[in-house]
């Protein structure tokens, strides 16, 4: 049951444009695939939100700022859907001052190459 109505968590995919637009694609589908599971859920108390696929330092950053600007955000969930460099995260993650989980996983059950 979701209790704090006017709160969020928001979902924050990370990957690279190096992988190209298809790859991109499904990774958005994936990253939406698990937000409305996790929403569906009566044992997650809180909605979460999907705030997209960062791909770059200054996505990361401008997210990390905006979750710190917005009250009604009380954390974040990252997910590493495709390799995406802790380098990149550094900016944004220093500036954050709010909670995060890092969900190391990936979305498939096996991995997708032989």
């Amino acid at each position: 049951m979701k209790i704090f109505n006017d709160k969020q968590v928001w979902f924050v995919t990370g990957s690279q444009h190096l992988y190209g637009p298809q790859v991109l694609e499904s990774v958005a589908q994936n990253s939406e695939e698990i937000i409305a599971g996790l929403n569906s859920s009566d044992d997650i108390s809180v909605s979460i939100a999907n705030k997209g696929t960062v791909k770059t330092p200054d996505e990361i950053l401008a997210v990390c700022r905006a979750a710190n600007n917005d009250p009604d955000c009380i954390g974040l969930m990252l997910w590493m859907h495709t390799f995406s460099p802790a380098k990149m995260w550094i900016a944004g993650l220093t500036q954050l001052n709010k909670p995060f989980l890092h969900l190391h996983t990936q979305f498939n059950a096996a991995l997708p190459w032989d």
